[in-house]
């Protein structure tokens, strides 16, 4: 991917607005959104990895000059440390833009690879569900599973995450920053929903 920064915003109808098609990116704060974006980009600061989880605040727009398209990269959920009325706010922001983006062709929801899931993931799942958002779930940092783990990995999260939402079965692709796994899938992921 050849990704530009462009712009980074606080009110969600404030993006570039030139037609293009958008793919957003959205996970539990620490969960790797960053560097995911940086091994796409292939370079190694384009977004910028903070040390301190919950850092993003803005939604930001990079733009992908060859296959024509922005990555939304939008502010985590789930960072117990804000107070609520910065939690309301950044909800705010997310549901606002998920809900109303005429440009928003789907939704890369991020997931840990090494945690069980979490009820805040699913309640966030559940929620694209209920609105008719599609989305697509991308593990992160698969290269610290030992090799059983990785092989099992979309079996066993099928599984837990069936005890919140009931016979749903995602789309997943695993990832990993450190070894570009499932870059290619991600892209070709992209261009079929473009086609469409």
């Amino acid at each position: 991917m050849n990704l530009k920064f462009i712009s980074s915003i606080v009110h969600p109808m404030d993006g570039p607005g030139t037609g293009f098609p958008e793919f957003a990116f959205i996970g539990r704060s620490n969960v790797g959104k960053s560097s995911l974006i940086n091994m796409l980009a292939g370079r190694k600061n384009l977004a910028k990895i903070s040390s301190n989880p919950g850092k993003t605040r803005t939604i930001n727009h990079y733009f992908e000059e060859e296959l024509l398209f922005y990555l939304v990269d939008l502010p985590g959920y789930g960072y117990a440390k804000l107070s609520k009325v910065e939690k309301a706010k950044l909800e705010h922001i997310i549901n606002t833009y998920i809900l109303k983006s005429q440009a928003l062709r789907c939704t890369f929801v991020l997931i840990d690879s090494r945690h069980e899931p979490l009820k805040q993931d699913a309640e966030f799942m559940s929620w694209m569900i209920r609105n008719d958002k599609p989305f697509v779930i991308l593990f992160t940092k698969t290269d610290k599973l030992s090799k059983a783990e990785q092989r099992n990995l979309q079996s066993n999260y099928v599984k837990g995450i069936q005890r919140f939402i009931p016979r749903f079965v995602p789309e997943m692709i695993t990832t990993s920053s450190e070894t570009r796994l499932g870059r290619e899938e991600i892209i070709e992921t992209v261009k079929e929903i473009m086609l469409t």
